[in-house]
């Protein structure tokens, strides 16, 4: 954990240094229009204090600073799951998922029964799925494969990103979508190591404009062995800037690439398991920010800092 905290340190030091010209804030969700909202709230804490579901009574949230009106807080779970998650690898990668299938598929086939779970490649800049999205997780498993290193595969991962985000693969309603991205995090289609890249900041917006949750994974074997030093903290900046701006979380084992995903996949999905959908009415439209805070001690609240409501046609 030490090691985890001084590699965000050292992110956060070189975001200051170079410059961020935007901030982390969340983009809006384009499924909220005037009237009403919603958002997923992550819940984090040690276990004993997430054994009880909050209660709506357990939050305060503000919409441009004021107390907002909630007219709904449930915890995702049982039959009211609603996840769809697709999860996303780069295709550029030398044989990394060799050692990562047996961790990835325990996970995939441990997901709630009623989870529709897709796996994704990220191929020239786009996404390419390896089937439909399905409930059948034993099925979604099999679907993850080793990958060889293709020369000029490597696209923007923002691309891809913004790919998903607009595309879909699930035409199922949900009010639960949630991306886990494993790459570098570099843009080869932007060479300049500071925090301008306007693909990245494409991707941000797209991704919450579809009401997409990203949860990042740093892994540096993808084919560019000499990523080096700056190329290595500005790709994590940018996985962490993506995971923040829509509400979900980044993972890294310091500047390195980790031997086994199982503990990053184990975070992952603690935080499925303690994850609400916040509904509130509001009479405003336009970017809003939105604070939600947990009343209850040692419990943090992760959600959008920012949405976007629609105005009715």
């Amino acid at each position: 954990m030490a090691t985890k905290r001084c590699a965000r340190a050292v992110l956060v030091a070189t975001m200051v240094w170079m410059g961020a010209g935007f901030v982390s804030s969340v983009w809006g969700q384009s499924q909220n229009s005037v009237g009403q909202a919603q958002l997923v709230v992550t819940a984090n804490g040690n276990k004993s204090r997430l054994a009880q579901p909050l209660s709506q009574s357990d939050i305060a949230v503000k919409v441009k600073n004021r107390p907002a009106n909630i007219v709904g807080w449930a915890l995702f779970t049982g039959s009211n799951d609603d996840l769809q998650l697709v999860l996303m690898f780069d295709d550029s990668s030398r044989m990394y998922l060799t050692q990562q299938i047996p961790a990835l598929r325990k996970f995939i086939e441990a997901l709630p029964p009623s989870a529709a779970v897709g796996i994704a490649y990220m191929q020239y800049g786009n996404y390419v799925m390896a089937r439909p999205m399905t409930t059948d997780h034993v099925l979604a498993a099999k679907s993850l494969r080793v990958t060889l290193a293709i020369p000029g595969i490597s696209g923007s991962p923002y691309f891809c990103l913004s790919q998903l985000a607009k595309h879909w693969p699930s035409k199922e309603p949900s009010s639960r979508r949630v991306a886990f991205m494993v790459t570098n995090g570099e843009d080869p289609y932007y060479p300049h190591h500071d925090l301008q890249d306007p693909y990245l900041r494409d991707a941000i917006q797209d991704t919450q404009k579809a009401g997409l949750l990203v949860y990042t994974l740093y892994f540096g074997e993808n084919g560019r062995m000499n990523q080096g030093y700056a190329g290595i903290v500005i790709g994590q900046n940018y996985l962490l800037q993506v995971a923040t701006a829509t509400g979900g979380d980044f993972y890294q084992l310091g500047l390195g690439s980790p031997v086994s995903f199982e503990p990053f996949l184990d975070q992952f999905r603690r935080s499925l398991d303690n994850q609400y959908l916040l509904t509130l009415t509001t009479p405003d439209s336009g970017w809003l920010n939105v604070s939600v805070k947990s009343k209850v001690p040692g419990v943090k609240l992760v959600a959008a800092r920012t949405i976007y409501i629609a105005k009715n046609k």
